[in-house]
């Protein structure tokens, strides 16, 4: 991915394009400006730019001289990138303060500049974004992890009760903090290494046996594209955190929800009319369960009778025994090593004792060490895996 776009990047005729496209995005946003492209005068390898001057972002000292609302810029910095992920899918891959200046205009205008590393999502992993968004703020979990799937991160067919799970911890922690002061807020990096062991130590205690599950399913796929989203969003939380102490991009984003609705729905009358039929329970949805309530229910009545006859049994996975049944075999891997350099280390001695071949002694005793090595390794292997099942609570 870093190839494909680097080597984008040296071609100035596509930066040129990509910074049309992008101003072309937020030509109804007065607060962001693109500088523009002089066509006459650029090749691939010359690239002429409107000369507009600004300040760096993160240069606290000469934005308070212009007087510039620090907190405004924290804010529009957000849902500027907001919009490049949600709304148009199109989105500036490296936004440090390098690339991205600030003025006075429009009372604290951002300035991008150097549009060579520029991405863009699919049409379905930006719905599935956007769903994945909502099913966050509406504590959903489900919703979560269809949006995954959607977004080609989980993979289809992959057993969802431990992922569920886990989301589910995780989206009322999130719903915590929502609903906790911003003064009273302490943050991971405000914890001491103390309080951060007993917050995993907490967790491991929860979730254990759902993170173990999901650490051998392995049910994630991690689409290239996100490794720069997420650099992008690090960028941000630096530059925002510099302007505003309090900054929170969690918090920021609810007003943003309201146009992102509009966008998931296709219009805004949609969007209203979608609200209100979920608040009094008259979505499509909601109507098909009221009809196929009786058929369900003889649904479920139907398998309970196969299950008190006989006929349909349940399959129950067990960690423990898992656990357990992977711990023996590693356990018996190593002792069959170690019989099998014990049974070739004979068989070395009575070569040496008959006077055998002298290549076939040698291979004897080089193989019996081998596997002998094997023995301690294997182990260490077990106490590893011993230490690990502690930590997460078996």
């Amino acid at each position: 991915e870093s190839a494909r776009l680097l080597y984008k990047e040296i071609d100035y005729e596509n930066e040129g394009k990509n910074a049309e496209r992008f101003a072309d995005n937020f030509k109804d946003v007065p607060w962001i400006k693109v500088p523009k492209i002089y066509w006459e005068t650029t090749s691939q390898r010359v690239l002429t730019m409107e000369y507009v001057p600004s300040i760096k972002i993160n240069d606290i000292e000469k934005i308070q001289a212009e007087g510039i609302d620090q907190n405004l810029l924290a804010k529009r910095s957000a849902d500027s990138y907001l919009a490049q992920l949600c709304k148009h899918g199109f989105f500036h891959c490296d936004p440090h303060p390098g690339n991205v200046g600030c003025d006075a205009k429009e009372g604290g205008r951002l300035v991008y500049y150097d549009f060579g590393m520029m991405d863009e999502f699919t049409v379905n992993v930006r719905k599935g974004l956007v769903n994945l968004i909502f099913s966050i703020y509406e504590n959903d979990e489900k919703g979560l992890c269809n949006a995954l799937e959607e977004m080609g991160i989980l993979q289809e067919g992959s057993d969802r009760v431990s992922v569920e799970r886990i989301s589910r911890f995780f989206l009322g922690e999130f719903q915590k903090t929502l609903a906790t002061n911003e003064d009273e807020a302490q943050w991971i990096n405000q914890m001491t290494p103390e309080e951060k062991k007993a917050l995993r130590a907490e967790r491991r205690a929860k979730l254990g046996a759902d993170l173990l599950s999901v650490g051998n399913d392995v049910p994630f796929k991690f689409p290239p594209t996100f490794t720069f989203v997420f650099r992008a969003f690090t960028s941000l939380e630096g530059i925002g955190k510099g302007l505003d102490p309090k900054y929170d991009l969690t918090r920021l984003a609810i007003p943003y929800l309201k146009e992102l609705l509009t966008l998931r729905e296709g219009s805004p009358v949609k969007a209203v009319v979608t609200q209100y039929a979920e608040k009094l329970g008259w979505r499509p949805e909601d109507i098909k369960s009221v009809v196929t309530q009786p058929r369900q229910v003889a649904y479920m009545s139907n398998v309970i009778k196969k299950l008190e006859q006989g006929d349909l049994k349940l399959r129950v996975r067990s960690l423990e025994s898992e656990r357990a049944f992977q711990r023996a075999q590693m356990v018996q891997s190593a002792q069959g090593k170690l019989i099998v350099a014990s049974a070739l280390a004979n068989a070395g001695i009575a070569l040496t004792m008959g006077s055998g071949p002298l290549i076939a002694t040698r291979a004897a005793f080089a193989l019996a060490a081998l596997f002998a090595l094997q023995f301690p390794i294997g182990l260490l292997k077990v106490r590893s895996f011993d230490k690990k099942s502690k930590v997460y609570g078996f």
